[in-house]
């Protein structure tokens, strides 16, 4: 038990301590370099020029050294420089292998970053501050004409006493209905409902859900449920959802929690990731990789006969999961200099198999890992620098792309269609 407070206590130092200003929407670059408090990952500021675009061996740019609004990109990058300005970077196509500034100028409370893809032609942003006792939510509407505009959404605040005091995740429904926000110090979930038109956010009925240690959500894709992970006691929450519901959330009647089986710490759950087809539900876990079977009818948890968990040698201590867009491939990053592994997935059974070449981008640390929407790409963010690293689409293989214009990041990365 001591063990895995520990571990969630180290969680809310490198994630949980990220705070910072408010919004604005000017048709220019934002001027960074402003004092600011400590924050999770430190930098230098970047050089300005005349008109306040980032340029030289920090900034990068739009191909110039600047930002451009000429470029029209189908899909961008988005992430928080130290100051709260969101940057917003324009994936090249047709390959995706460079990224370039956009000026787009927008600020936020300096935190955790995600998109919500409502539809083809509407997406939201939205940035989580967190402060002991406040939760703050700037959002953004993502305008689809170059340049790619931010238009400020109305701020979403939840107060209370004794909330907020350690680690916090904001995630995104994957159809983009709803965010979650977890407070594992108050075992806690919020569910906020997305204006589908509008983007502004409510919180849903019965919200916040008392979940024990709530640290990360998943969303299953084939059946409407809800999965929340307690890494101090080795369980997965489940509920199944009806967003017209009171309350939204139900925990399903025979599963939940769902115990990690074998109730070994190593194997107790972190972050999770459901395949394409909503088949199996993996977790990252203290020092495992596990998965499970989910019921096609209620979402439901079982043990797999085989395969899992995955025993990781020499040591790795997972972190984050994801899969590139095919469903082919597993990653998952690690603590410290530990790097990302690659896992190819067994159709059908769900089994994965190392990846040769594995651990990617060893001797770093790996702070985010983001699949390119369009495929073909993973870019990670190491320490606060984001690199590209192609995925070879045979053997899942990341190489990292050499580039002489390098962006920065003091927050996780998010991506977007336009």
């Amino acid at each position: 038990m001591a063990m895995k407070r520990s571990f969630l206590q180290l969680i809310a130092l490198l994630l949980g301590a990220i705070s910072l200003v408010n919004c604005s929407n000017a048709p220019s670059c934002v001027r960074v370099g402003a004092a600011i408090p400590v924050q999770a990952f430190s930098r230098t500021p970047d050089a300005t020029s005349a008109n306040g675009c980032p340029v030289g061996s920090g900034g990068g740019g739009g191909g110039n050294g600047g930002c451009s609004n000429t470029l029209t990109p189908t899909e961008v990058l988005f992430s928080q420089e130290s100051t709260g300005a969101i940057q917003t970077l324009a994936i090249n196509t047709p390959v995706g292998n460079s990224l370039s500034l956009m000026c787009t100028t927008a600020t936020a409370g300096l935190g955790q970053i995600a998109v919500a893809n409502v539809s083809g032609t509407t997406n939201f942003l939205y940035a989580l501050k967190t402060v002991a006792g406040t939760a703050t939510i700037n959002g953004f509407s993502i305008g689809h004409a170059a340049p790619v505009t931010l238009t400020p959404l109305a701020t979403f605040t939840i107060t209370g006493s004794n909330i907020f005091t350690g680690f916090s995740a904001l995630q995104v429904d994957p159809a983009g209905r709803f965010l979650t926000v977890t407070d594992t110090a108050a075992s806690a979930v919020h569910v906020l409902l997305i204006d589908a038109s509008l983007g502004t956010l409510t919180e849903a009925a019965g919200s916040p859900f008392t979940v024990a240690n709530a640290l990360f959500t998943a969303v299953g894709s084939a059946v409407d449920v809800l999965y929340v992970t307690d890494n101090v006691d080795g369980r997965i929450f489940i509920f199944s959802i009806n967003l017209t519901a009171s309350p939204v959330l139900t925990p399903i009647p025979f599963n939940s929690p769902f115990d990690e089986p074998t109730g070994v710490a190593a194997n107790f759950p972190i972050s999770m990731q459901v395949n394409l087809a909503g088949t199996f539900l993996y977790t990252a876990n203290t020092s495992s990789i596990s998965f499970y079977a989910i019921s096609p009818t209620d979402g439901s948890l079982s043990p797999v006969s085989a395969g899992s968990p995955v025993t990781l040698t020499p040591a790795f201590n997972p972190q984050q999961l994801t899969m590139d867009v095919t469903g082919s491939f597993l990653y998952v990053s690690g603590t410290g200099t530990e790097g990302v592994l690659g896992f190819t997935i067994t159709s059908g059974t769900g089994n994965l198999s190392i990846i040769p070449g594995s651990a990617f981008a060893s001797g770093t640390i790996v702070s985010d890992m983001l699949v390119n929407p369009l495929g073909g790409q993973m870019y990670l963010l190491i320490g606060s620098t984001i690199d590209v690293f192609t995925i070879d689409p045979t053997s899942g293989a990341l190489t990292a792309v050499t580039s002489t214009t390098h962006f920065t990041s003091s927050s996780n990365l998010a991506a977007a269609g336009v």
